[in-house]
């Protein structure tokens, strides 16, 4: 066995000499065929520095064009068909060429690759430096950026001494002593200027400052002694009053309204200021009055508290949010629907109601018997006017003397409109339908408050250019009223039914007039229209606006003949005259549309009142009713006449239902057939006109 063993480990270990003499020499053919690839591959690349890109492109289709030739001359001799030897051999032949042609391709390929990855080597190294030259630039950038910005800084800053406002050059030289001016330095050195010139000023302001505070214990002084004379003053006050207590009864004795004059001076200091401008004109204009003519029917007073204007300002600073706010707060605890609905409709009342607030003040003006009272709304910016009598009288209707009293005291200014053109974006809807409810605000109150809206109102009165406005304005309300007083008393003897008329006017009529007014009443527009439907068409033609005209209601009658008309009269009555409407209830409904004797009947009342002499000019009205009367007289006497002659009548019965009583030489005339309107007092003849 041990015989077998030896044996065994002596193979083994001639196969492991031999496997490692095996290893030894495939190490030394692997090292010799690296060395000869990097010999190969260090050869190639100097071929590559050697040759060029276009030479070889020109060698790669130089061989491809053989290796095509070569494979074309192997399919042309397969294709022949011969199968001898030498042209197998001619076959093998060409293929070897080919592959040594392939062996050049591979070669050109290798060659290829190593210019291409040599190139971009190239190219990478190329990028590394331009990436760091880039580098560097951005960095050197930076730096430029930043030392300029540091110049910047350096360039703006600004020294304290640049915000001292120093006294020009020429003045310092001028007034600085040469211990600080140093002329022979400081001209040549800015520094050295600026340093001298900031000395000076510290030295100016050292003495100024010496100078106030001097100045301020002199104010002082004077401050104490002006303390201790008030206190003086006020304790003189309480001595004043008793003194004017103690005369009181001495003012009252000889009428000296001396408080009166002081409060009201107090009361003038809290008018706002339009309210102040009217007052301060209108007063000052009653002043003159009373010094060239004594006038007792104009005067003019303040009115309202003192303590309500003086608070005014607080109680007025809320503002439309918290009143707002307000209304929401006291709703809370309502239903939420009921609450929803309810402060939409109290919101805007409220609003409304913030809008028209007044001042507490206003301004009293006491013209014959009627106090017209202005007020100025805050919020709006207007002055409106009020008026009322000044003491009832008896048997006077109230209404009647301050209806439209003040409208159209000048023309087109009736005051149902703001003349403040930003109050028709303020709830114009609301402010405009309750504006009367404080007052009118005529333009010719606006003008003597001294708004006029920067020269922009919807109209304006000619009289507004008068230098002599206020005159003109006080001229004008005391004719207005005046005839007003003078018109409520004709009204008063419509009421009753009496024509009384002076004796130079009575003249114009028969002694006898068989028809009577039976009753007369005031009316409106709306009532009229209903009534006479050519009322609207006529005031159209004649251009005369219903705001600015009083409606009254008459009837005359005679037996079955009743005259009803309808009187038209403007404000300004008797300057501008009355116009009436007729319609005549006899035998049928006549009126102007289908009669022609009503159509002349009023054209003479409503053309012919300037007949009347000025002094009687308020006796319009009753000559205009009187005229109407004799009218209606003439009518139903002479269609009676006419119906005896056969001339044609309105009457349908046998007999006449009127006598003729007056005298008519002519019934009828023209082609018209007038009848005779004339009276002839000598004669006592009606002639035609």
């Amino acid at each position: 066995m041990s015989k077998i063993s030896k044996r065994i480990e002596s193979e083994s270990v001639k196969q492991d000499t031999k496997k490692n003499k095996n290893e030894l020499s495939i190490l030394a053919v692997a090292n010799k065929v690296k060395e000869s690839s990097k010999n190969f591959m260090e050869i190639e690349e100097k071929e590559v520095e050697s040759r060029t890109g276009e030479n070889d492109l020109k060698m790669f289709k130089e061989t491809c064009s053989e290796v095509r030739r070569l494979m074309t001359d192997i399919l042309k001799l397969k294709v022949s068909g011969k199968t001898d030897e030498e042209t197998k051999k001619k076959i093998m032949e060409k293929r070897v060429e080919a592959s040594l042609l392939f062996v050049t391709l591979k070669k050109l390929n290798r060659i290829d690759k190593l210019r291409l990855k040599k190139a971009r080597d190239t190219t990478h190294d190329a990028k590394q430096r331009v990436d760091s030259f880039h580098l560097q630039l951005e960095n050197l950038l930076y730096e430029v950026f930043h030392l300029k910005k540091e110049v910047d800084k350096c360039l703006e800053f600004k020294s304290k001494d640049e915000d001292i406002e120093l006294v020009p050059v020429e003045e310092f030289y001028q007034e600085a002593p040469p211990s600080i001016s140093k002329t022979e330095l400081t001209k040549s050195n800015q520094h050295k200027l600026t340093l001298a010139r900031l000395e000076w000023e510290f030295e100016q302001r050292k003495r100024l400052s010496e100078q106030c505070r001097n100045l301020e214990q002199n104010r002082e002084k004077a401050s104490n002694e002006i303390a201790q004379k008030q206190k003086q003053l006020e304790s003189l006050l309480p001595r004043l009053n008793s003194i004017l207590e103690s005369t009181r009864p001495l003012q009252e004795e000889f009428n000296l309204p001396v408080e009166r004059i002081k409060f009201q001076k107090e009361l003038a200091l809290l008018l706002p200021d339009p309210l102040y401008i009217l007052y301060s004109q209108i007063k000052a204009f009653i002043e003159a009055c009373v010094l060239f003519y004594s006038d007792p029917s104009l005067q003019i007073s303040i009115e309202g508290g003192m303590e309500d204007a003086l608070n005014f300002g607080s109680k007025n600073k809320t503002g439309l949010d918290e009143i707002l706010e307000d209304v929401d707060s006291a709703e809370s605890d309502m239903e939420a629907e009921y609450e929803t609905n309810k402060r939409t409709v109290t919101s805007n009342k409220m609003k409304t109601d913030w809008q028209l607030t007044r001042h507490p003040l206003r301004i009293q003006l006491t013209v014959e018997r009627v106090v017209i009272n202005f007020a100025y709304l805050i919020t709006l910016n207007i002055v409106v006017v009020d008026c009322k009598p000044l003491q009832r009288d008896n048997g006077i209707d109230q209404h009647c003397i301050i209806d439209n009293l003040l409208s159209e005291i000048f023309p087109n200014d009736h005051g149902d409109e703001s003349p403040n053109w930003v109050n028709c974006f303020q709830a114009r809807s609301m402010v405009n339908g309750k504006i009367n409810e404080q007052g009118k605000p005529y333009l010719w109150a606006q003008r003597l408050a001294g708004l006029d809206f920067n020269g922009v109102v919807k109209s304006t009165p000619q009289t507004f250019i008068n230098t002599e406005f206020v005159e003109s304005v006080v001229v004008a309300l005391k004719n207005r009223i005046n005839y007003r007083f003078q018109f409520v008393k004709v009204l008063h003897l419509l009421e009753k039914g009496e024509l009384n008329l002076n004796q130079d006017s009575n003249a114009a009529f028969p002694a006898t007039i068989y028809s009577r007014l039976v009753s007369w009443a005031p009316s409106s527009y709306e009532e009229c229209i209903v009534t006479s439907k050519n009322l609207d068409q006529l005031l159209n033609f004649l251009e005369i606006n219903p705001k600015a005209l009083m409606f009254f209601k008459a009837s005359i009658e005679r037996e079955s003949a009743k005259l009803l008309a309808i009187f038209v009269v403007p404000v300004d009555y008797p300057n501008s005259a009355p116009i009436c409407s007729l319609e005549l209830l006899w035998n049928g409904k006549h009126t102007r549309e289908n009669s022609e004797i009503i159509r002349g009947i009023e054209a003479e009342v409503n053309v012919s009142i300037n007949e009347l002499p000025p002094q009687h000019k308020i006796d319009i009205l009753i000559v205009q009713l009187k005229k109407l009367t004799l009218h209606l007289d003439l009518i139903t006497e002479i269609d009676g006449q006419l119906m005896k002659r056969g001339g044609g009548s309105w009457q349908s019965q046998a007999k006449p239902e009127f006598s003729a009583e007056k005298m008519i030489p002519q019934l009828i005339k023209g082609h018209d057939r007038t009848f005779p309107t004339k009276y002839d007092a000598g004669s006592g003849f009606f002639l035609h006109q």
